[in-house]
């Protein structure tokens, strides 16, 4: 499956890595929760872990500097964003290997799989817990998957508010209001944002053993999922 987040965001590959913090609140702090979840969760030994819609690699690269035991598989079905990570990966990159494709495909053995704002782009439910079990697979007895994905529940009542703060950061950068809203229109053509409620339980229909929703700023949260050892 091809995707193009030029086309999708308007946003060239070059831009994206300051449009992506206008776009979405807490950015920095959520790769920064995805780095301490893998500190916590993987032991202080060379582990592999892969990257789930690597994008230009900023999550990669921060994962890389951080913790230098770790080697990375930066996944992305974008060969233009894939360009600008090799570009940004080649200081560290005898640790990352690059792979065109999508994280719907047999996915490599890893002990460890991370996704920033990538696995919204499934809309289906079936096909999310489908690829939620496809990760499963992927990852050793005792693996972690770290997704960090904007999450806002079905019932209005409730997406509102989070939708209110959203627009309320994009304001904050440059949007009007109603511009704002549309963004939320045009961006949902090809991404679904599901509750956290329904992320858990896709997981645990995908088999997943132990769950825990480790971080959450309005729209945006941080969920770790553990493989039975």
């Amino acid at each position: 499956m091809s995707h193009s987040v030029e086309k999708h965001l308007a946003v060239p590959p070059t831009a994206y890595d300051r449009e992506i913090r206008r776009f979405v609140p807490g950015y920095d702090a959520l790769l920064d929760e995805v780095i301490d979840a893998l500190r916590e969760h993987l032991p202080p030994r060379p582990a592999r872990v892969i990257d789930l819609g690597a994008g230009t690699g900023a999550l990669s690269e921060r994962i890389l500097r951080t913790l230098p035991h770790l080697h990375m598989v930066a996944l992305d079905a974008d060969p233009e964003m894939l360009k600008r990570a090799a570009s940004r990966l080649a200081p560290v990159g005898a640790r990352v290997e690059l792979k065109i494709g999508s994280f719907r495909e047999p996915l490599p053995r890893v002990q460890a799989a991370v996704a920033s704002l990538s696995l919204h782009h499934v809309h289906d439910p079936r096909d999310k817990r489908d690829l939620y079990r496809n990760i499963l697979a992927s990852l050793d007895p005792g693996g972690v998957l770290v997704n960090a994905d904007a999450m806002t529940p079905g019932p209005e009542a409730l997406a509102a508010p989070l939708r209110r703060r959203w627009a309320a950061h994009l304001v904050s950068n440059g949007d009007t209001q109603a511009r704002a809203f549309e963004r939320f229109v045009e961006w949902s053509i090809q991404d679904r944002y599901y509750g956290i409620d329904e992320e858990l339980a896709m997981m645990r229909n995908a088999g997943f053993a132990e769950i825990d929703v480790r971080w959450r700023v309005g729209p945006m949260a941080v969920v770790v999922a553990r493989k039975h050892a």
